[in-house]
């Protein structure tokens, strides 16, 4: 065994950036469309609000003051809790009942594993 001492990142591999070539390729220029770049940049914003959203029905199931979340679909967990006086959200029966033909919004995070 050699007395030298080995560190975690000897395992990695090492990536280093040139220096010398950075700045020095040369970018095509072209011209783009502006309707296409406003088609992109709708189709990134839907995007964006889309991932927004999951994001709060994400945090709806990971947040246990709810209840568990398996085996039941988004809608029924929220209307367990307003039942029981623990004041779910208002937002996320929302998000649900506007996208009621999704699974992504109406089934929880656990819904694609078995029980």
């Amino acid at each position: 065994m050699s007395g030298k001492q080995r560190l975690i990142t000897d395992v990695f591999a090492q990536h280093k950036k040139e220096l010398s070539r950075v700045g020095k390729t040369k970018v095509a220029t072209t011209t783009v469309d502006e309707s296409a770049v406003h088609d992109v940049d709708s189709e990134t914003a839907q995007q964006l609000l889309r991932d927004k959203e999951i994001d709060v029905l994400k945090q709806f199931d990971l947040c246990w003051e709810y209840g568990p979340c398996t085996g039941i679909s988004r809608l029924e967990r929220w209307e367990r809790a307003e039942k029981h006086g623990m004041n779910p959200p208002d937002q996320v029966r929302r998000l649900i009942m506007k996208h009621e033909d999704e699974t992504n919004y109406t089934q929880s995070l656990w819904h694609d594993y078995p029980l």
